[in-house]
């Protein structure tokens, strides 16, 4: 489908190797959230309290109409039970006007992130967008190490949701 796109934001670089997987295999366009100023690693705690208040942190210029788009594949990050700042405020900007979302998201614990998904699936559908489905991957992400998710975890993942969805 030559109108998706995969927007995401990753800090560590676990939810980057999902978006490049989905990339890999439809070769779907991609748009990566990028925060103005460069988060610190070891600055986690500082990080999962500005999303547990919802704080919306300063994300550079992107294409935030998605109009050539009717596809839009959605990754993000959880962080203590909440979407990190620079989602927020792309959230905040995004029109889903008219747009079919999947989200694709990465997390440090096995449980299902309902929270975070029903979060991002009521700010979508409040700018008229509608949520498909969901996915989640868990990274087991150390805070000391800060070694993202290898592409090799996350294919059979991917491959399996890609099919579900129809876009295999």
């Amino acid at each position: 489908m030559k109108n998706s796109v995969i927007v995401y934001y990753s800090w560590v670089g676990s939810t980057e190797t999902v978006a490049e997987e989905i990339h890999r295999r439809t070769n779907f366009d991609m748009q990566k959230i990028e925060e103005t100023t460069k988060r610190r690693f070891g600055k986690f705690a500082g990080a999962a309290m500005a999303a547990v208040i919802g704080l919306k942190s300063r994300i550079k210029p992107m294409d935030f109409e998605l109009q050539d788009y009717e596809n839009v594949f959605f990754g993000a990050q959880v962080w203590a039970g909440r979407t990190a700042p620079a989602v927020n405020n792309y959230l905040k900007k995004a029109s889903f006007k008219n747009k079919n979302v999947w989200l694709f998201l990465t997390k440090g614990d096995e449980k299902i992130p309902q929270q975070v998904i029903d979060s991002i699936t009521k700010r979508i559908e409040k700018k008229g967008g509608r949520v498909v489905d969901s996915m989640a991957v868990t990274s087991h992400w150390e805070p000391k190490t800060n070694i993202p998710l290898a592409p090799e975890e996350v294919q059979e993942p991917v491959e399996a949701w890609l099919k579900k969805e129809g876009f295999l």
